[in-house]
């Protein structure tokens, strides 16, 4: 099946009559043809081709494909702003009541079709539905006028936009009202300068073939096509020595300027020296710039032709500090084809052997070109001084220029290769965190002794650091905050621009050991031994010193250890190790408190009476007292400094202990003496018969003060004791009482009430 391309016609009705609209091609309605603008001229379009191609995009006003903005039927213009300002225009159109709508680019920089897909390039415009003349003014709206009925009267002239100096800009008028009457275009009021007030010359001629029979006219600004007669009547040639056939101006096929003119010749110019000179040609004019300026008639430029010369080795590319390639550089045009492929056109000299292997022309034009890759067999890194010398190759000659002359055998041209920095740094064997403050020494050198020369680029590997990743010093020093392993590399640039580079990866970076350790008490009491016992982490190493300070004075340097402080303190005892790394812990510092002994006074020794109640008064020294008293026989509180002792029946020897802080202890005792109440016999038997012959008072000896008598029925005396008790044996005078019964009164002293009653002696 053929594929054919189908010409789409879209037929439009407009008062009455029917036509085609066609996609824009006529010069001038495409952005990349469009019309070059002199300032002060007036641009008459007395017809307007009927076509669109493109969607416009107008701010605040278009929406998604929409059709109601379209380059329709279009003109382009395009100009530069010479001095920067306002610019003002005003469109005209031929017949009253037709809508013209246009829109203005900045296109500096951009292709100028770029108008279609780029809206930041649009400056201003208006698109309102208004009949009549249209443009820019100072007086018009500061914003773009969107598509409206005509009826609505509104304004069809924006404000005068600001342009700038040296921007290129791009003007389109686009007829809405598919006519194709035309109108008028013309520039001013504005304060920018839109015209070249640089009168036109000719710049130069220079010959373009081997044979002499074209030259080239280059122009000092873009002028007219149409100015440019196509015989070639704008010029003649001094001395006349061909007559001129044609003149075609560069870029006239697809536009309207030019600036520069091929001149054919009717036969080939013999070698010498020529001038062409400029004139009126069959168009009644010579070259017109874009304002209508010609260039002055008479005006001539020199040029010659010349016997074909060798084109010699120019100039040359190498990386200087080691390469495997050179780029050769030629003033003028060589033959692509004149160069031997396995590049033994060249030999290369210097103080050791550089095979060629190849040579390529490169970016060969017409079979033309001005440079040569050269190839070696391997790359030339050794310092020395060289040269590469022109021969005839293995195709039977030299290089040949675009007229074919050979280039001069045995032309040479010398380059360098510099010597390349020896690169190499050191870093301490072993590092520690927390600060890894890497000091690191350069070690870089050069054969020809210019280290003072050097640049150095340092990358530390480290990229969590941000720009302190990087130095130029000779011999930095970077932190690490971790143990890696980190790539370091240094760039070290010579003097002469050769740099090379090495990287050594940093793996000894250690972690910082975390101190730790054991006290057996943390409280104790003066004269306790106390048990010092490392734990440290020493991490990837082992703990090799340990730096412990007692916090008196006294420092200890083994793992475990006892120690007893000879003072009472709180003491801070602190301890770092260093590991096989030389790695420092932490400092690890903990509390230790020395107590001393508490003094415990149980107070003096007590009597008491049975049945009654005393207070103990018990002293103690101490911080954070505690009290124990043991038994808790008898006392009413057995925690407290002072108990009362209530009811004791019996002696009893009570112990006192205080403690304080850390546990320290100390005890004393003290006696109570209970004072039973005296058991009084009320009869005796005095019998001598070894029972009962006493009247014995049970426990009133007891009592160091008692004061006993015994009285007959009339009152008389017969036994008194003071004192120590002695039981009585019922005689008075050593003569033995008769059977009867006697009145007593015993007063036992020690705060008890005296007792009174009766005993009888019976037989």
């Amino acid at each position: 099946m053929l594929l054919k391309r189908v010409i789409i016609f879209i037929f439009y009705m407009q008062a009455g009559s029917v036509f085609a609209q066609f996609p824009c091609s006529t010069l001038g309605q495409t952005p990349s043809t469009a019309f070059p603008v002199c300032g002060t001229s007036v641009f008459l379009q007395d017809s307007v081709p009927l076509c669109r191609s493109s969607l416009i995009y107008v701010p605040g006003c278009s929406a998604s494909n929409d059709s109601s903005y379209m380059d329709r039927n279009p003109f382009w213009y395009k100009f530069t702003c010479f001095k920067s300002g306002t610019l003002s225009f005003t469109i005209t159109p031929n017949i009253f009541d037709e809508d013209y709508d246009w829109q203005l680019y900045d296109i500096t920089g951009h292709n100028p079709n770029d108008v279609f897909t780029d809206s930041s390039l649009i400056v201003t415009g208006n698109w309102a539905g208004t009949y009549g003349p249209t443009g820019a003014s100072d007086t018009g709206l500061n914003y773009i006028q969107c598509a409206s009925a005509p009826e609505a009267m509104l304004s069809a002239f924006a404000n005068s936009p600001l342009i700038t100096q040296g921007h290129n800009y791009l003007l389109l008028v686009s007829h809405f009202s598919d006519s194709q009457h035309g109108y008028a275009l013309s520039f001013g009021g504005g304060t920018a300068v839109i015209t070249d007030t640089l009168p036109p010359h000719i710049a130069l001629a220079q010959n373009t073939t081997c044979d002499g029979s074209q030259v080239l006219v280059k122009l000092n600004k873009r002028m007219k096509c149409s100015s440019l007669a196509s015989d070639g009547s704008d010029f003649i040639l001094s001395p006349p020595a061909a007559t001129i056939t044609s003149a075609v101006g560069f870029g006239c096929a697809t536009g309207f300027d030019m600036d520069s003119v091929l001149i054919t010749f009717s036969n080939s110019l013999p070698f010498g020296n020529y001038n062409l000179v400029a004139k009126n040609g069959s168009d009644s004019n010579t070259l017109l710039d874009l304002c209508d300026n010609e260039v002055p008639p008479g005006e001539s430029v020199p040029f010659s032709v010349l016997s074909p010369t060798p084109v010699p080795m120019d100039s040359l590319i190498n990386n200087k500090c080691s390469t495997d390639s050179l780029l050769l550089i030629f003033p003028n045009n060589i033959k692509c084809n004149s160069v031997a492929a396995d590049g033994s056109d060249f030999i290369i000299t210097g103080p050791y052997p550089v095979t060629i292997s190849s040579a390529l022309p490169i970016n060969c034009v017409s079979g033309l070109t001005k440079q040569i890759a050269v190839y070696f067999n391997t790359s030339v890194n050794q310092p020395g001084n060289f040269k590469i010398i022109l021969q005839y190759g293995s195709d039977g000659n030299t290089i040949l220029s675009e007229c074919d002359t050979p280039s001069v055998a045995g032309s040479q041209i010398a380059f360098v290769i510099a010597p390349k920095p020896i690169v190499d740094f050191s870093f301490p064997p072993s590092i520690c965190l927390p600060n890894a403050v890497v000091s690191f020494s350069n070690l870089s050198t050069i054969t020809d002794g210019t280290e003072n020369s050097f640049r150095y680029l340092w990358n530390f590997g480290d990229t969590l650091s941000g720009s302190n990743n990087f130095s130029t010093l000779k011999t930095p020093t970077h932190i690490y905050t971790d143990t890696g392993p980190f790539n370091v590399n240094l760039q070290v640039t010579s003097n002469m621009g050769c740099t090379n580079d090495t990287s050594i990866v940093i793996n000894t970076i250690h972690p910082q050991p975390i101190t730790a350790f054991e006290l057996s008490k943390t409280n104790v009491c003066l004269g306790d031994a106390i048990f010092f016992s490392d734990s440290t982490n020493s991490m990837d190493g082992i703990t090799v010193q340990w730096n412990w300070d007692l916090g008196n004075g006294i420092t200890k340097d083994s793992a475990t250890f006892t120690y007893t402080y000879p003072n009472t303190n709180t003491y801070n005892i602190s301890l770092f190790t260093i590991n096989s790394h030389g790695c420092k812990s932490n400092l690890l510092t903990k509390q230790l408190t020395v107590n001393p002994y508490p003094v415990a006074n149980a107070g003096p020794d007590r009597v008491m009476l049975e049945g009654g109640r005393i207070t103990i008064d018990a002293t103690a020294t101490g911080v954070n007292q505690q009290y124990t008293w043991w038994p808790p026989l008898y006392l009413d509180n057995t925690t407290v400094l002072k108990p009362n002792c209530i009811d004791a029946k019996d002696d009893i020897t009570y112990t006192f202990t205080v403690t304080t802080a850390g546990g320290c202890s100390a005890t004393d005792e003290m006696f109570v003496d209970v004072l039973k109440i005296p058991r009084i016999p009320n009869t005796f038997s005095p019998n001598n018969d070894g029972i009962n012959d006493f009247w014995e008072i049970q426990f009133l000896n007891e009592y160091k003060n008692n004061h006993t008598q015994v009285f007959t029925r009339a009152g008389q005396l017969v036994f008194e004791c003071k004192g120590v008790y002695k039981p009585w044996n019922g005689t008075y005078k050593g003569k033995p009482l008769p059977i009867d019964t006697y009145f007593y009164i015993i007063e036992p002293g020690d705060g008890r009430e005296p007792f009174t009653g009766y005993v009888t002696i019976i037989k």
